[in-house]
């Protein structure tokens, strides 16, 4: 009569290195992804036409609901809330700090109009030299929506301003 053998589960030494060396690159490979995903979301400028796009949506489905866009007086108008408090110690965006800038109080009537399609976009740009957007300039047969940005402007926002260090102004045009 024989004696049954215990069986060992022992691996190759080989087998043992290639899967640690594919373990570490699977580690590797998903810290990768991870840190590429969160400087994408991460980029300034890519937010900020992000913004504009978000507001963009919102002016649209206010004409696809109302036949037109908000009727406001030609003049800029601040888009969203939580902008910097600058020159006449009000919350302003464009230039916030300079006689140039829009104020959050007057931009309440278009905010109001807006608000009736549905929930607004939130957040602010990263202010850059003194300027903040999003904001929205009304014009005779069109409304600019604009942000300042630090590098050339992101697809689908053009780039109608620069101070030539570091200012980029970028803006999504809509016919009136």
């Amino acid at each position: 009569m024989s004696t049954p053998t215990k069986s060992s589960a022992r691996l190759h030494p080989a087998a043992v290195t290639a899967l640690a060396v594919g373990g570490v690159l699977v580690v590797g490979a998903l810290a990768f992804l991870a840190w590429f995903l969160s400087a994408q979301q991460s980029d300034p400028n890519a937010e900020a036409t992000g913004r504009l796009v978000q507001w963009q949506e919102v002016f649209e489905k206010y004409r696809t609901e109302n036949g037109s866009l908000p009727n406001m007086p030609v003049g800029g108008y601040c888009l969203g809330t939580g902008f910097p408090v600058g020159a006449d110690d009000t919350a302003n965006c464009r230039d916030y700090d300079a006689a140039s800038h829009y104020t959050e109080t007057a931009s309440v009537p278009l905010m109001e109009a807006l608000a009736t399609t549905g929930t607004l976009p939130s957040g602010i740009s990263t202010p850059v030299r003194g300027t903040v957007g999003p904001y929205a300039q009304y014009e005779e047969g069109a409304v600019q929506l604009l942000t300042a940005e630090s590098g050339p402007c992101v697809a689908p926002a053009v780039e109608v301003w620069t101070d030539g260090e570091g200012l980029h102004i970028c803006q999504i045009t809509l016919t009136r």
